[in-house]
């Protein structure tokens, strides 16, 4: 299932790309503007919004109580009955949107930090931004807080996903070792 959300679900995006799910964030223009490009591109319009332009039958929305972008996660999920496969997590760029590619090691050795590139041997890449992404510690924190997420447990015991994602596709900038 494809999705789009809007300024007022703008953080479930990375959540859902996380999640393996094609979510297209539209952070600009008006809500009908958000509505046509959802019914364009045949996708899912989530929002918080209660002003849903009629554009027809065919526009599907799904309108969100949840405040917090994790128990919008879990509202999407329970009210859509999606089971995300486990395989499909982390295979999108958390910023783009775009599906991740296998890189062999080489190719990253002047992109990722020194320790990295002696410590990984797995590497993905956008192909859009071209950012890197390997299996880090976030990796594990980014895991617990899907498991948390899918298990319903009390959001107030869980990390945050906005603190790990940091490490996850970090540029080495010029001169860096």
């Amino acid at each position: 299932m494809k999705f789009l959300t809007d300024r007022t679900t703008g953080k479930l995006a990375k959540k859902l790309r996380a999640l393996g799910f094609d979510v297209l964030y539209w952070g600009e223009g008006q809500i009908e503007e958000a509505a046509r490009a959802a019914l364009a591109e045949g996708r899912m319009f989530l929002t918080r919004s209660r002003r849903i332009p009629s554009l027809g039958k065919d526009l599907q929305v799904t309108i969100l109580e949840a405040d917090s972008p994790r128990e919008q996660v879990r509202e999407v999920l329970q009210r859509l009955r999606l089971e995300p496969p486990e395989e499909k997590y982390f295979s999108r760029c958390l910023l783009c949107n775009e599906e991740l590619h296998p890189v062999p090691k080489e190719e990253v050795e002047e992109r990722v930090p020194d320790f990295i590139f002696r410590d990984y041997d797995s590497f993905h890449i956008c192909p859009r931004c071209r950012r890197v992404y390997w299996p880090g510690t976030h990796l594990e924190r980014m895991r617990k807080e899907v498991d948390r997420i899918l298990s319903g447990e009390d959001p107030a015991n869980w990390e945050m996903i906005d603190r790990t994602t940091k490490g996850v596709c970090r540029r080495k900038e010029a001169g860096e070792k």
